[in-house]
């Protein structure tokens, strides 16, 4: 989202000044007239309404107000790099208290803000696409982080989510999330997926493909917070008794 600080600050103390040259202009001719009312007259209403004015134009500018107000903030300039990709299959600790099959999908990665515009706060989702039919009209499936604690020996760094990128600034590590057992049959080898930069300071989504190689905004695409669904013609039930096909992008 870009900033308006200077601009606002700019007309704050445009009116600011104002304000100050019509109060002496008030308070002059009180001094001068006789039975002059310092307060009601036109100069000193002008002065009370560009003071009003330059109040709102500070408060813009600690607000981040986008310019002129209600604007609609476009989403950040992202830069994406992806070093590598792979897949780890570990186990965690089950509410049971044991330990079960689990399998992490990991991108290497750097998030760098290369705008001057302000500050994005980044959470980034991975869908990955399911076999055409396997599980009904859902084409796509969410793959969250993990919510349990990676050991150690797995090597890895995960990025914190959301994670804020200020202008000019970069964060490095990885992207970790776990792949649902009940979806592992049901994706196509080699793995195809997509990310999804969710920016809670614009509430915009962009989408970019989950490969190796360096993607900025101009090659992102607008994303609808959901997964993909299929036509009509893949309206089937699941093929495992007692499965209900989750809605689009649940788990």
């Amino acid at each position: 989202m870009r900033s308006y600080r200077d601009l606002w600050l700019w007309l704050g103390g445009l009116f600011l000044t104002l304000f100050a040259f019509l109060t002496a202009v008030a308070i002059a001719y009180f001094v001068k007239e006789a039975n002059y009312s310092l307060f009601l007259n036109g100069w000193m209403l002008g002065a009370l309404l560009t003071f009003l004015a330059a109040f709102s134009c500070f408060y813009g500018a600690i607000k981040a107000w986008p310019f002129p107000p209600g604007a609609k903030p476009g989403f950040p300039s992202i830069e994406v790099e992806i070093f590598g990709a792979g897949s780890i299959d570990t186990q965690r600790e089950a509410g049971t208290g044991l330990a079960v099959p689990a399998r992490l999908q990991t991108f290497s990665s750097r998030f760098a803000n290369i705008g001057t515009d302000g500050t994005a706060s980044l959470t980034v989702l991975l869908y990955v696409k399911l076999i055409p039919g396997s599980w009904g009209r859902v084409g796509e499936a969410l793959c969250p982080p993990p919510d349990w604690t990676l050991t150690p020996s797995l090597s890895l760094t995960p990025i914190n989510m959301p994670f804020e990128l200020p202008p000019g600034s970069a964060i490095e590590g990885h992207l970790v999330y776990e792949i649902p057992g009940y979806y592992l049959d049901k994706i196509g080898e080699p793995l195809s997926a997509r990310l999804e930069l969710w920016d809670h300071v614009t509430g915009k989504r962009m989408s970019m493909p989950a490969e190796i190689g360096s993607t900025d905004k101009s090659r992102m695409v607008p994303s609808s917070g959901s997964a993909e669904v299929l036509g009509p013609e893949y309206e089937s039930q699941p093929d495992r008794p007692g499965d209900a096909a989750p809605a689009p992008g649940e788990l």
